[in-house]
């Protein structure tokens, strides 16, 4: 059995169908939540966060014109209400606190595992620590694969935008992870 795209999801929510737009929330709901939490540092931000994307996706699917840039879409409404929960915690002067995160890496021994896990926290913290313009292309490129193209349909930018972010994100990265290699 064959799994609709997402076009024809799209579609069919349109028409009223809730179950196609269920199926688009199953689909997506767990990367779309990893993306806000890696920008928020915050489960319950990103469970906010995440949860107000899809009910405007929802109460938005008539403005899409591509049906088959749903993905890129709803990604791009994650990003803005991240970024505006993020400028409110600012002005609140509030800090958002670093939880456990998912385990990024499987190592073979417990050693291995030990010092894999005490890089994947240093690498969280300080990418946690990068202003979100530069944060959340790290986290759209490395975590979600995406392409250049991609990462700009996204956050609105050229992709020559994209590729200098990019690099400013990996190069300060690097120099803050450099004393802590070997």
């Amino acid at each position: 059995m064959t799994h609709p795209d997402d076009a024809e999801l799209v579609v069919r929510s349109r028409s009223g169908d809730r179950a196609a737009f269920t199926a688009l929330y199953d689909k997506y709901h767990q990367r779309l939540f990893a993306f806000c939490y890696r920008l928020t540092a915050c489960r319950e931000a990103a469970r906010d966060v995440a949860q107000n994307t899809f009910m405007k996706a929802f109460q938005s699917l008539a403005t899409l014109d591509d049906h088959r840039l749903f993905y890129y879409w709803l990604f791009s409404i994650a990003r803005n209400e991240a970024l505006n929960h993020l400028r409110r915690e600012r002005k609140a002067g509030l800090r958002t606190p670093l939880e456990g995160a998912e385990d990024v890496w499987d190592g073979e021994s417990p050693h291995d595992r030990l010092v894999e896990e005490e890089t994947r926290t240093l690498v969280e913290r300080l990418l946690n620590q990068l202003k979100p313009e530069y944060r959340e292309v790290l986290i759209l490129r490395q975590y979600e694969s995406l392409s250049y193209a991609e990462i700009a349909a996204i956050t609105g930018d050229s992709v020559s935008s994209v590729e200098s972010r990019l690099f400013k994100a990996r190069k300060a990265l690097a120099r803050r992870l450099a004393p802590h290699m070997k």
